[in-house]
């Protein structure tokens, strides 16, 4: 009787080990790529000779180059060649490789990649060739939080603070306090406008891998670049203050002078 996999006949017990071994991969597609794992290309020799009196050479040729998962894996521990190559791949890849004992590590990160390369293999019947060194960039990828971005710290200050610091700024300069009338005129509310957009720039900071020279291995690096400084602030304020009453400011200047002489003549 001629078997169809997976048909419910006189002879279940056939049937359903017909349909175990479609699904395990006896009948199918993916069957022929289970358990293997994609190495590259390799080079095959050259067809050349003589056909019809006409000399034949096709040059290079290459061919896909697999293995079963255990080959692989053993591999690593029977070719040399396998291991050197697999820890300059780990560097490549920012891996340190000089710490004590980094042998049993590096034959993990291999054997991770192997299985992980396989299983995309298999599941895309054949299509889907993935090295283990394309694995491991793609597993050492995901645990890294990605490209360095700058996060932004913004430090809000109360309009009372600000309020404050031109005030401060005010007695110093222009020897007298902020006013009520000062507070409503437009040279005030423009102030406060061009302070808090200030402020909202905030503080960048950047944090980035990079090797370092004397040790040779990679560290964090945090770097801080404020975008708007109490010396920015203090000018801007030092600025609409002059603006808005030069002649005070001049007064505070003569005052100033005055006393400076007063001191000098010992008065």
């Amino acid at each position: 009787m001629t078997h169809i996999p997976g048909h419910i006949g006189s002879d279940n017990t056939s049937a359903l080990t017909g349909l175990d071994s479609d699904l395990s991969g006896g009948g199918g597609f993916a069957g022929a790529y289970t358990n293997q794992v994609y190495l590259g290309k390799t080079e095959v020799p050259a067809a050349k000779g003589v056909i019809r009196g006409k000399k034949i050479d096709t040059g290079k040729a290459y061919s896909d180059k697999t293995l079963t998962t255990q080959q692989a894996k053993a591999l690593y521990l029977t070719d040399p060649n396998v291991e050197k190559q697999w820890l300059q791949t780990l560097r490549k890849n920012g891996i340190d490789t000089s710490a004590p004992g980094f042998q049993i590590k590096a034959r993990t990160l291999w054997d991770l990649s192997v299985d992980g390369a396989s299983d995309w293999y298999a599941t895309s019947n054949g299509k889907q060739k993935i090295t283990p060194d394309q694995y491991l960039g793609w597993y050492v990828g995901g645990q890294k939080k990605g490209p360095a971005l700058p996060s932004r710290s913004i430090y809000q200050y109360a309009p009372e603070q600000l309020a404050a610091k031109i005030d401060e700024t005010a007695q110093n300069l222009l020897g007298r306090a902020i006013t009520d009338a000062d507070k409503t005129a437009s040279w005030y509310q423009d102030l406060n406008k061009a302070l808090n957009k200030m402020v909202m720039q905030g503080t960048v900071t950047t944090t980035k891998q990079v090797k370092n020279p004397k040790t040779g291995k990679m560290e964090n690096v945090t770097i801080q670049k404020p975008e708007v400084t109490a010396e920015a602030l203090g000018q801007t304020i030092t600025s609409a203050l002059e603006e808005a009453d030069p002649a005070a400011l001049e007064r505070k200047k003569n005052l100033d002078f005055a006393n400076w002489a007063f001191k000098k003549m010992g008065g």
